[in-house]
């Protein structure tokens, strides 16, 4: 405003995306009126923004109106969505926020933003204008001439699906995050109606609408499909259908059709839980498939023309999480990864065509045969000569031979919820089951198991082998002089002894593998054999490196909003007690209960000596258990030695030698802490304690584990993993949506702008238009691959609670892309608690698998069985097939079952190669004594007993009685922390929970109702500490026995951080100090003052700030601090004195003068 106060006068122009620093001139005008006023080119000037009205209140919004120059030429006026934002910044050079020390920040938004998240473009007509503008897909369009809550506009569909669609959809002020746009159709005898979804959200004042459609169809099956939204009566696939209900509740997809179709239902049901069914061409109705669950693989079956069709459901959720692309594929692939045309034909139908797979491409196979045992040949195209039929519905790689210049053809078959992949190859060097050598002066015979066909192979000779029938057992067998036959899998490594027909002579076979190829040896000479088999075990270590780590912590900490989000540790155990034999230099870990007995007894033990007593040197704990505490011996029930112990937080154990690598860690506890304030749950992850009924019986373990043993091939570059074991404890995962958004906030980029949205929607787009190869999932075989002997996964179970609510720390609002995803499937998300996820072990045995691959099946395997829990247990979903994915019995060598993980054992790299010394050596002829020799070449504290052994037998047989036992309701006692371990509990657990009665055996009945007065006591009024260290041990047991849920602890209080926004080191102290200002009186003085010191004085506190000195009195009935007196340092008239009783502080007062004295 110029100083005529009537006019205004230009001070800058702003280009888009861009800003500009207004001059003090045009700020503060000589009228005092504060205010700003807009244009732009063909429009009159706005209405003043008044930016002074910012003082009042931290943001302001306001719409602005442009009246047109000229009416004839544009109708509507031009909106600006104003956005006022008051800034703090410190003043000039001090750490202080004052009223002169404000940035105004001004933003220009258009009022209307419209996001067109269909595949295909789409035409706005604006009111009053004649122009229509085309909003091609996955862009954005700024409408600045519509006054929400008063304007309409009209959106075109041309020429989908050969009509043309519109809809007239009101702008509304205030509308709601989710609509329901119907667009109508006249290019047909009857009104057809297609519903659409409008998702509105807000973005610095302006509107943002979206159009989406909730689902896209993709035919990848190379036949015509249909799809039919469910009834609400919930008709059976097999009900007819009405001729108009088929025409308007059915949409056709030809297998030509490029584009994806737009599938919706009713704007009824529109935002509920949500099925379809599907048929080929005009055959039976499948069943109903929920199409909500994203994420997910299934697979449904459709009849017609008296063929069964199983295609796979393939649920992928889009980068703007408000559409599911559904794809259909075959559910049987062939894939061809020669570069010949190859040829396929079901087994037990000769005279149907062949199936044509070109070279490096892919085939859909629709089996025609009902026969159970499904079976496929091949051949190569040119080529007469099929191979023998295979099994297509079992996971294996098998060579398939051929009597042609070709060799062969090799077969590799994955399974997966959503298909079978028929990968199909020529033979290349190792493929062949196996190669035999015979290094034997004689002939050996041999014959397949189920075959007549007696194969010959000559002294001093070698052979490639492949199986006859590749659909049978797959054994080798021969005999020996006993007429006994003995078979072999060529699967595994194996070594054996027999005696040739006829002969005395010993003819030792081994089996092993030479880079990829099996070889099985015959051989006359033993030393040859063991070198196959068992050089590396009877290696000496040559390098060893232990690691022991007490504990380690990491803080994950906002420094900008000055809050440290959480703090993970790895810690120690409580106290163990460990035994050993006087033969023996292996310690074995005792069960909890008699852990728990022997602690008890050395806790009494101790104190006795503490208090110059002279205590008895052999205790008996019960009937069959007797301890010499002061030479550390256990007399009953066997003679070991004891000694008492702890678990360091990370233990890792490295060893090498010429042709083998052992690996051994254990990660004693994980914990999380949640470190924000006034959180629902402090505790993150932390382990679950077993159940009661079993925790007296099994010894403590680690939360995690891993075991590996690694052989080292000299002449091949395959690894071959001879053992390969992570077994993970039961743990618990508790969150708020506090927490959820802290970390999101934390993480999160800047915002997305049009430009990568766009990218992102044609990734969506672009996944249309591939082909069928592109959607089989198949990991490439070109990767070096690696072969498992044993890979084992431990089963997953892990205890869910979520809640909705949390402090004052942050937002609780949903994530976006969360709340998105649950409104589309018209589900509300409530509070959890501890819903039980079982997620089956992963394990294979005897398989080559590359480095992807395994990363692949491992993560499909566990996520994939997470998603469907959590939709079928959180949110009420059905899911397609099986909720837990489990798959029992399809595929060989392949077993995904569940059992509890306290059950689970784990050998170490040395009991694993001691065990399986022991096993072959016995196998061979030798005697166990006769081991002596070669175990002590195995370097580490082992022994040459054969405890590995029966404890793998016990493991079993414990696993088979209680494979599902149900944990306890009550959380069971954690072991007992001994002084200055990270993780203290509560003064150490020395017991389970347990009847207080049988708590109290020791001090008889008296003790029982003391405890539990004393129990009692401790919940109500909180005692200090010294009244706990007062009760005895047994008070401590019966006490613990009383409280019903004994929660673990944080591990510290959450980080100080100071005004300047650096992260420094840890300081307890101050972090405990922090944590008194935050929780003083429910948070006063938590938003005003920063702390500076605290110092204890008795049972009260002194506390310091920036801003007062204050004393705080704990409140023994209510728990927390109270305050006594408090002062700003301004009521401070002169320096403190120091006096005989304490510090002297002088207080301004106008009446007389006030003294505090501190002692």
């Amino acid at each position: 405003m110029t100083k005529r106060g009537n006019e205004v006068e230009c001070v800058g122009t702003v280009a888009p995306d861009s800003k500009l620093n207004l001059p003090l001139d045009a700020v503060y005008t000589p009228t005092n009126v504060h205010g700003l006023f807009f244009s732009i080119e063909g429009y009159m000037v706005s209405e003043q923004f008044i930016w002074k009205d910012l003082q009042k209140t931290i943001s302001m919004t306001k719409l602005l109106k442009c009246e047109a120059r000229i009416r004839q030429e544009i109708v509507e006026p031009f909106y600006i969505k104003v956005v006022g934002e008051i800034e703090q910044v410190y003043f000039e050079n001090t750490s202080r926020y004052t009223m002169a020390s404000t940035i105004y920040n001004v933003h220009l938004y258009p009022s209307i933003y419209l996001k067109n998240f269909l595949p295909i473009n789409i035409i706005i007509n604006l009111p009053g204008s004649v122009q229509e503008k085309l909003l091609e897909a996955g862009t954005s369009y700024q409408i600045p001439t519509i006054d929400p809550g008063k304007s309409c506009i009209i959106i075109k569909l041309p020429n989908y699906l050969e009509k043309d669609w519109s809809c007239k959809g009101e702008i509304l002020a205030n509308p709601p995050e989710f609509s329901v746009w119907s667009f109508e159709s006249f290019d047909s005898a009857q009104k057809v109606i297609m519903d659409l979804g409008m998702h509105t959200s807000y973005d610095h004042g302006s509107i943002i609408m979206a159009l989406y459609c909730p689902f896209w169809m993709l035919n990848k099956t190379g036949l015509m499909l249909s799809y039919r939204k469910s009834s609400k009566g919930g008709k059976e696939h097999s009900s007819p259908i009405k001729s108009g209900e088929d025409y308007l509740n059915v949409l056709y997809h030809p297998e030509n059709f490029k584009g994806p179709i737009l599938f919706s239902f009713r704007s009824k049901v529109f935002f509920g839980k949500k099925k379809a069914m599907i048929r080929v061409e005009d055959g039976e109705w499948s069943d109903k498939f929920p199409i909500d669950v994203a994420g997910s693989d299934g697979v449904v079956t459709c009849k017609y023309n008296g063929l069964t069709y199983q295609i796979g459901v393939h649920n992928q959720l889009t980068y703007n999480s408000l559409t599911k692309q559904i794809t259909f594929t075959p559910y049987y692939v062939l894939i061809n990864n020669s570069d010949y045309l190859i040829e396929c034909q079901e087994g037990n139908r000769p005279a149907d065509p062949m199936i044509k797979v070109p070279p490096r491409e892919c085939t859909a196979f629709w089996p025609r045969s009902d026969h159970e045992q499904k079976l496929l040949k091949a051949r190569i195209a040119g080529d007469l000569e099929k191979t023998v039929s295979f099994i297509y519905t079992e996971s294996h790689t098998t060579l398939l031979k051929l009597n042609n210049k070709y060799g062969g053809i090799n077969v590799d078959i994955q399974i997966s919820e959503g298909g079978i992949y028929i990968s199909l190859s020529v033979y290349n060097h190792g493929n062949a089951p196996a190669l035999i050598i015979n290094h034997t002066p004689h002939t050996i015979n041999f014959w397949e198991k189920g075959s007549l066909n007696i194969r010959s192979i000559q002294t001093y000779n070698k052979m490639f082998y492949t199986w006859e029938n590749p659909a049978g057992p797959r054994k080798l067998i021969w005999e020996d002089s006993s007429k006994k036959e003995i078979e072999e899998t060529l699967r595994k490594d194996t070594l054996g002894i027999f005696h040739l027909p006829d002969l005395e002579e010993q003819v030792f076979y081994v089996s092993f593998l030479d880079g990829t190829q099996r070889v099985l040896l015959f051989t006359s000479n033993m030393k040859i054999a063991e070198d196959c088999q068992l050089s590396d075990d009877f290696e000496v270590i040559e390098q060893e490196v232990l690691i022991n780590i007490h504990g380690v912590g990491l803080s994950l900490v906002n420094n900008i909003t000055r809050s440290e989000l959480l703090y993970m540790c790895i810690a120690s155990s409580g106290i163990i007690w460990e035994i050993r034999k006087s033969s023996n230099h292996r310690w074995r870990s005792l069960t909890t209960r008699e852990v728990n007995l022997i602690e008890e007894g050395y806790q009494k033990y101790m104190r006795e000596l503490q208090v110059g007593k002279d205590p008895m040197q052999k205790v008996i704990l019960e009937p069959k258990l007797e301890v010499d505490y002061l030479n550390m011996e256990m007399l009953k029930p066997n003679r070991r030695y004891l000694r008492r112990t702890f678990q360091t937080g990370l233990w890792l154990q490295y060893r090498t030698s010429v042709h083998q690598v052992q690996l051994h860690a254990k990660i004693n506890r994980l914990q999380i802490d949640n470190q924000l304030a006034d959180c629902i749950f402090p505790v993150i992850l932390a382990p679950v304690p077993p159940p009661k009924s079993v925790t007296n019986a099994v010894e403590m373990k680690p939360f995690a584990e891993l075991s590996m043993i690694k052989r080292l091939l000299v002449h091949s570059n395959v690894q071959q993993f001879r053992y390969f074991k992570v077994l993970i404890q039961e743990f618990h995962v508790k969150v708020d949506i506090v927490f959820i958004n802290a970390i999101m906030g934390l993480l999160e980029t800047n915002e997305m702008n049009d430009v990568e949205e766009n990218k992102l929607f044609k990734l969506d787009v672009k996944l249309v238009d591939e082909p069928l190869m592109y959607h089989v999932r198949l990991i490439t075989t070109a990767e070096q691959k690696n072969f498992f002997d044993l890979l084992h996964f431990s089963p997953l179970k892990i205890h869910i609670s979520f809640s909705m609510t949390g402090g004052n720390s942050g937002p609780s609002a949903m994530p976006h892309v969360l709340n998105v995803l649950l409104q589309g499937i018209g589900v509300t998300l409530t509070d959890i608690h501890d819903i039980v996820f079982k997620l089956a072990y992963f394990e294979r045995e005897y398989i080559f698998m590359t480095h992807k691959q395994l990363i692949h099946e491992a993560t499909l395997h566990y996520v994939g069985q997470a998603i469907k829990q959590a939709y079928v247990l959180v949110l009420g979903l059905d899911v397609i097939g099986n909720p837990y994915g489990l798959v029992v019995g399809t595929m060989k060598g392949i077993e995904d079952l569940f059992y509890e993980p306290f059950h689970g054992a784990i050998q170490g790299p040395g009991e694993f190669a001691e065990g399986l010394i022991l096993g072959v050596r016995s196998m061979v002829g030798h005697t166990v004594g006769g081991m002596a020799g070669a175990v002590s070449k195995i370097t580490g504290a082992m022994g040459k007993g054969i405890a590995a052994l029966t404890f793998d037998k016990d493991y079993q047989r414990k696993r088979q009685e209680q494979l599902n036992i149900q944990p306890a309701t009550l959380q069971e006692g954690l072991a007992r922390s001994g002084k200055g371990l990270v993780m203290g509990v509560f003064d150490g657990v020395t017991g389970v929970v347990m009847k207080p009665i049988s708590g109290a055996k020791e001090e008889g009945v008296e003790g029982f109702f003391k405890g539990f007065g004393k129990g009692m006591v401790g919940l109500v009024t909180r005692p200090t500490a010294g009244v706990i260290d007062f009760a005895s041990g047994s008070f401590d047991a019966v006490k613990r026995a009383t409280e019903l849920n004994e929660e673990v602890k944080k591990v510290r209080p959450c980080r100080f951080l100071q005004p300047d926004n650096l992260v420094r080191p840890y300081v307890r102290e101050h972090a405990e100090g922090h944590k008194i200002l935050n929780e003083l009186e429910k948070g006063k003085y938590s938003n005003t003052d920063i702390y500076f010191y605290h110092l204890y004085i008795n049972k009260d506190v002194l506390l310091l700030t920036d801003k007062r000195i204050a004393y705080l009195e704990h409140s023994d009935l209510f728990g927390g601090w109270r305050v006594h007196w408090t002062h700003t340092w301004q009521e401070i008239s002169e320096l403190p004195k120091l006096v005989d009783k304490g510090v002297q502080i002088f207080i301004k007062d106008t009446s007389k003068k006030k003294l505090r004295l501190i002692w």
